[in-house]
């Protein structure tokens, strides 16, 4: 029972530390909204003023879907990219900042004497595109492999007329869109076109010319397989505004109007962005910002559709009381099973007549058994947590890849920790809770039972009972370190019996299931 309470209230601090997010001011200033994403999240960034002076507020949608306020930044914002787990902002002075779940870290400039203007994520990797403020020469800066560098983008590209550039990674390429200044055959009217250029391989291609004409700055975003442009058509002869979405198309290196979109459209400023496959839009409207869902086209005659808006408030706080009520609810019938089943055991026990027969001497079971046994039951676990991960990290296999992990360690990635920390906590309660009771219930999880070993107490080699079976499982924590099960095979090496420290604290021993006889 003693033991039931002391997971339950573990785990309950666990679950309810640190859920308030930081709050964030409320915005200020109005001017724009950026909406940039990856396959985890999604950040909305819209201007406001922090102590004053210029600056941002921005919030943040989760792998789960839960919007958090990410806070407030100050400084003049040029760019943004949605990096790993972190808002990635460049500001006019060259300099960058990573904000993130109470993180905030402002770099130096990257790049000597430059403007950085537009910015995108490539995975690990980050691209960043601007101007030479001494000969005004475009510029492409990349962060990679924990160090950036840049030089001279290779494109006739003219500073001045290059207006509102976006920067998006997509089929292996980096694709810096703008719109430019067209002549039209209107007096006193200046048209503008769609063009683009692109790093392919090492090499520049453009600048481009699309046949879309816009009225409005591009919003760009890219989801892998789907390239998506949202503009604001030039205004009829009945003067209404229209949005429209184009997709690009590489077989002829052109953009292709996917329809107006259909839905309510805000007049504030909008925003394009993207969250794993699915896309978004965010308006600026005078009560704060709010996001909708984009419905790509499903056929050539369908429109794409945008969902209803929803506010993003700044006193906003995710709902995860339900799911925290959940996870706790789950945690209190899991020892109150435990209980129920181990006073029943007890009841068991004590109706049963007692042994007459000599104790049966137990064989140890070898090293190499129990390694398999704990190799196989790992294997089983893995399986069985495979949607928590991909439900946490969208990216998993790719953010635990050992030499991934490697990189943002010597790179001082501080949110490493926090998915190393998440990561260990989530398997060592499951293992933990596994094997307990498992072995409470029938002396042997599935591994031992494959490999014909189980756990019996040393003392007349008598079933486990649940004290024993949560003492010496909970002691894995400590016979794994400093990894691979070192201080329990150690202790199973020289002690005088092969028990490694939970063991020997529980008073149990892992034997040949041949030689422990029928459990009592």
């Amino acid at each position: 029972m003693r033991t039931a309470l002391t997971i339950f209230g573990f785990t309950l601090v666990l679950a309810l530390g640190g859920c308030q997010p930081p709050s964030a001011e409320a915005p200020a200033n109005r001017q724009w909204i950026a909406a940039v994403g990856n396959l985890n999240n999604l950040d909305v960034i819209v201007a406001a003023r922090t102590r004053g002076a210029e600056g941002f507020q921005y919030w943040q949608r989760d792998a789960r879907g839960i919007w958090r306020p990410g806070g407030a930044g100050q400084g003049e914002a040029a760019a943004f990219a949605a990096w790993r787990e972190e808002l990635v902002v460049f500001f006019s002075s060259g300099r960058y900042g990573l904000f993130g779940p109470g993180n905030t870290v402002v770099e130096q400039s990257p790049v000597p004497s430059w403007a950085p203007v537009a910015a995108c994520e490539d995975g690990l990797a980050l691209d960043a595109f601007g101007w030479n403020t001494a000969g005004g020469e475009p510029i492409h800066a990349r962060y990679e492999d924990g160090k950036w560098s840049s030089r001279r983008a290779e494109v006739a590209m003219e500073r001045d007329k290059v207006l509102d550039p976006c920067a998006i990674r997509f089929a292996g390429r980096l694709y810096i869109i703008w719109r430019e200044e067209m002549p039209t055959l209107a007096e006193n009217a200046a048209g503008y076109g769609l063009r683009f250029a692109y790093l392919d391989k090492g090499k520049w291609m453009g600048p481009l010319k699309s046949r879309l004409r816009v009225g409005s700055a591009p919003r760009v975003a890219a989801n892998g397989g789907v390239l998506a442009c949202l503009y604001q058509k030039p205004a009829g002869d009945d003067g209404a505004a229209r949005w429209s979405l184009a997709t690009y198309a590489t077989t002829d290196e052109d953009w292709h109007e996917s329809g107006d979109v259909a839905g309510a459209i805000p007049a504030g400023p909008l925003a394009l962005g993207r969250q794993g496959a699915r896309f978004f839009v965010a308006a600026m409207e005078a009560s704060g910002p709010e996001v909708a869902p984009l419905e790509m086209p499903a056929g050539p005659r369908e429109p794409p559709r945008l969902g209803e808006f929803a506010a993003l408030a700044p006193a906003e706080t995710p709902p995860q009381t339900s799911e925290n009520l959940v996870f706790l609810a789950s945690v209190a019938m899991l020892a109150l099973l435990l209980v129920v089943l181990s006073r029943q055991r007890a009841r068991m026990g004590a109706g049963a007549p007692a042994a007459t027969a000599a104790p049966t001497a137990l064989v140890p079971a070898s090293i190499l058994r129990r390694a398999v046994a704990i190799a196989v039951d790992q294997f089983l676990i893995s399986i069985a947590l495979a949607p928590v991960w991909q439900g946490i990290w969208p990216d998993v296999l790719q953010r635990m890849d050992l030499r991934v992990l490697v990189q943002r360690v010597m790179e001082g990635d501080p949110s490493v920790q926090n998915d190393m920390f998440l990561l260990y906590v989530v398997w060592s309660v499951v293992i933990v809770a596994y094997t307990s009771l498992a072995e409470g219930l029938f002396g042997r999880t599935l591994g031992k039972h494959l490999l014909g070993i189980e756990v019996r107490s040393v003392e007349g080699g008598s079933s486990v009972t649940w004290r024993q079976a949560v003492v010496r499982n909970a002691m894995r924590v400590i016979d794994e370190l400093p990894g691979a099960y070192l201080v329990g095979l150690i202790s199973i090496i020289v002690g005088p019996k092969p028990q490694r420290l939970g063991d020997r604290l529980a008073g149990t021993m892992v034997v040949m299931r041949s030689s422990a006889g029928p459990r009592r």
